[in-house]
C-alpha cells in the first residue's frame, strides 16, 4: 500500500533547491533522505541542475578526486590522500608521528618538489594558525 506524495511539500524542496540548495541540504531541512527528495523531484518531472564534475587526477591506476577541504583523496578502495601516496611511492612510508607539508600551502600541488616531512610537533610549531600548545600567550 503506497501513500499519495505530497506534491505542496514538494513544490517547497523544489523552491529550497531553485535558490541552490542541494538535494541533501533540502533533505536535511525537511527530515528525509537525499534519494527521497530526488525520487519526488523525478515524479513531478522538475528539473534539476546538471552536477558540475570534480577535479581529479591519475596516480599509479587510481582516482584522486578534489575534496571539499582542498585534497585530493582517492575515491575507491582505500580512501587515501594523493599527496602521502606521491611522498610514500618516492620516499617509503612516513614514519609515525610524522606529517605532510605543502611547501607552497597549495593542497592541490602534489609534485614531490612541493613537499616535506616534518615531526607533528615541529609541523604545528612552524605552520599551525591560531591558538596552539607552542604559542606564548600574551597576559
Amino acid at each position: 500500500m503506497s501513500s499519495k506524495p505530497d506534491i505542496k511539500k514538494t513544490k517547497l524542496m523544489y523552491e529550497l533547491y531553485q535558490q541552490g540548495h542541494s538535494c541533501g541540504q533540502v533533505a536535511e531541512a525537511f527530515g528525509v533522505s537525499r534519494q527521497t527528495v530526488f525520487k519526488r523531484f523525478q515524479r513531478q518531472e522538475l528539473k534539476l541542475r546538471k552536477i558540475k564534475p570534480l577535479p581529479f587526477v591519475m596516480f599509479q591506476d587510481k582516482k584522486y578526486t578534489m575534496r571539499a577541504n582542498g585534497y585530493y583523496g582517492c575515491t575507491k578502495g582505500k580512501r587515501g590522500l594523493l599527496h602521502i601516496a606521491v611522498w610514500e611511492s618516492v620516499n617509503g612510508k612516513i614514519p609515525k608521528g610524522h606529517d605532510l607539508h605543502h611547501i607552497d600551502h597549495n593542497k592541490a600541488n602534489n609534485a614531490i618538489e612541493n613537499l616535506e616531512l616534518y615531526t607533528k610537533s615541529e609541523h604545528a610549531r612552524k605552520f599551525s594558525t591560531g591558538n596552539n600548545q607552542y604559542q606564548k600567550k600574551e597576559k
